[in-house]
């Protein structure tokens, strides 16, 4: 939704070089806006057991699946491995098992629900995902901006999920939304990946890798036929907006490969494997607190890090009911 910059101005290195890979953008920390990273070999992902879905339950694992695939086919650069695990059992979201789970939320509003310690979390109807990526927020601490969790809420409050290209179902009034195309853009933001433009005004420190500011989402999609460059952003899987039934983001390119290796370059591999449901590497036992609004900050037992939420990781849906 996978936690975006005041109008960009220089753009002209990335004019000049429109065959490069030049437009990812990494996930950065709250307070020191330090780029979020992995400190493990890889992650596991498991769907909701329980989960409802206008797709049937094997074509959803299959495409969560064929997801990862996408990633993980083009990422020998990178270290990070993403496994799956069989849907089993009822899930729900916390940062405590070493699990990133997929959810399909359904019901009358977009929102995570109440849970012991931890109010209800609604999101904006108009995102047909959200990542939220747990990371330790603490300026000046070794560990400041190392990703612990992450995990995805589908909106099928607002979204009809489907597989373009297959037979669709009758219309409901909901968005009919490609399911693997929403998935893989928020496996980017699992993996590290902030999108490749912005919908509202960044911190000054949230620059791509070519450290330029962020062009806005509407700029580009305005533009993108004139300029080359916007062209190539506009069809990265980390751009923020789809069109009805986009499956352009199925397919991770150049600049969303080039991020991935950036978070996790493969000559760091620190060639360790945490298996889900275990106590955390620190030994502690990690206790859930208030800090203040939820879900932009949880206070845990780490080393009394604060352990920050990117919870505003969206792929934005242009045309909403056009379909």
């Amino acid at each position: 939704m996978t936690r975006l910059v005041a109008t960009a101005t220089g753009l002209a290195a990335l004019l000049l070089c429109a065959d490069s890979a030049l437009g990812y953008v990494r996930s950065r920390t709250q307070d020191s806006c330090l780029p979020v990273y992995w400190k493990q070999s890889c992650v596991f992902i498991q769907p909701d057991g329980n989960y409802v879905s206008d797709v049937a339950g094997p074509e959803v694992e299959r495409i969560v699946q064929k997801s990862i695939a996408s990633w993980m086919t083009r990422a020998g650069n990178s270290f990070l491995k993403l496994n799956y695990l069989p849907a089993a059992g009822a899930k729900e979201l916390t940062y405590k098992d070493h699990l990133s789970v997929i959810i399909f939320r359904t019901g009358s509003k977009f929102c995570r629900p109440a849970t012991a310690g931890a109010m209800q979390v609604c999101y904006d109807a108009s995102a047909a995902a959200v990542t939220t990526v747990s990371y330790i927020n603490k300026k000046g601490d070794p560990s400041d901006g190392l990703i612990i969790d992450a995990d995805i809420e589908m909106n099928a409050v607002n979204n009809q999920f489907v597989e373009i290209g297959k037979p669709l179902p009758p219309a409901d009034g909901r968005n009919q939304t490609d399911l693997e195309n929403t998935l893989t853009h928020e496996l980017g933001h699992l993996l590290g990946l902030d999108h490749t433009c912005r919908l509202s005004a960044d911190p000054t420190c949230m620059v791509d890798d070519q450290g330029q500011p962020r062009q806005t989402c509407d700029t580009i999609e305005r533009q993108r036929l004139l300029i080359p460059a916007y062209q190539e952003l506009y069809q990265t899987t980390m751009f923020a907006i789809a069109p009805p039934k986009d499956t352009e983001k199925r397919t991770p390119k150049a600049d969303d490969i080039a991020g991935i290796a950036a978070v996790s370059p493969i000559a760091n591999d620190p060639k360790s494997c945490e298996e889900p449901q275990t106590t955390d590497s620190s030994g502690c036992k990690c206790e859930l607190g208030s800090a203040g609004q939820a879900p932009l900050g949880t206070l845990i037992g780490l080393g009394a890090a604060l352990l920050a939420l990117l919870g505003r990781r969206r792929l934005r849906l242009r045309n909403l009911h056009q379909y």
